[in-house]
């Protein structure tokens, strides 16, 4: 092997590297995201937006892989010590959001993280129907659902899930053996399973929302994470956010 091609394997696993170590390298690294409206530059970077650091140290910390300490992003934005240690005991994150402010894009790059790096990670996508759940995870062909779309644009060197192997309808299957699965609303689903992660998407459009949190507890108390993310509706989810 010539010695070019030695330093750029080198470099090459220097990189996997520190993204395995540190989800704001690989998200606002080496994240793309697809926007439909955008006819000149449908395919862009994560923003560079003190609000999405943010975010995404509340993710890490609520999923028990960032000390509350080191979420520098967080602090610095001005969320307290006391909250971040909230998040870090009880593993539940709610999001409220407006459209188009990336929130749901950041929170499929940071799962897709975690099932890429962190082997033998349940994590349940749930929204009201199994088709939306789906259209974040895998459809048919990887160019389309969130995450599947963020895998095949990341550099040859860094993907992992090999198509169509790698995908099902609603499922995602990392050789690593952590698997990503859509499912619809409702608490049915996941009262069978132990997810490392549940994620809840438009949980205020959820009308089971409650049932699924209630099912979801005791995996959540055994260490695992529920990100519930929502535009604004009353019901269950403003509730839960209100008490927070």
């Amino acid at each position: 092997m010539s010695s070019p091609a030695k330093f750029q394997r080198a470099e090459d696993a220097l990189i996997r590297e520190q993204v395995r170590r540190d989800a704001h390298v690989f998200v606002f690294g080496y994240v793309r995201t697809k926007d439909e409206h955008e006819s000149r530059e449908p395919i862009k970077r994560v923003p560079e937006e003190p609000y999405l650091r943010s975010l995404l140290d509340a993710l890490l910390v609520s999923g028990h892989l960032l000390p509350p300490e080191q979420a520098q992003y967080a602090l610095a934005a001005g969320h307290s010590p006391l909250w971040l240690q909230a998040l870090a005991s009880s593993g539940l994150l709610f999001v409220e959001k407006s459209r188009q402010v990336f929130v749901t894009w950041l929170v499929c790059a940071y799962l897709l993280w975690r099932a890429k790096f962190r082997p033998h990670q349940l994590i349940l996508v749930q929204s009201k129907r199994e088709d939306d759940a789906a259209a974040l995870v895998f459809t048919k062909d990887p160019f389309f659902a969130r995450m599947s779309f963020i895998e095949t644009h990341l550099p040859k060197f860094l993907q992992s899930f090999v198509f169509p192997k790698a995908g099902a309808y609603g499922h995602l299957y990392s050789p690593n053996g952590s698997h990503v699965w859509a499912i619809p609303e409702g608490g049915d689903i996941l009262r069978s399973q132990t997810p490392s992660v549940v994620f809840s998407d438009e949980s205020a459009f959820q009308p089971e929302f409650g049932a699924a949190v209630t099912a979801a507890l005791p995996a959540i108390k055994g260490g695992g994470q529920l990100i519930s993310v929502s535009s604004a509706e009353p019901g269950t989810f403003q509730q839960l956010v209100e008490a927070a």
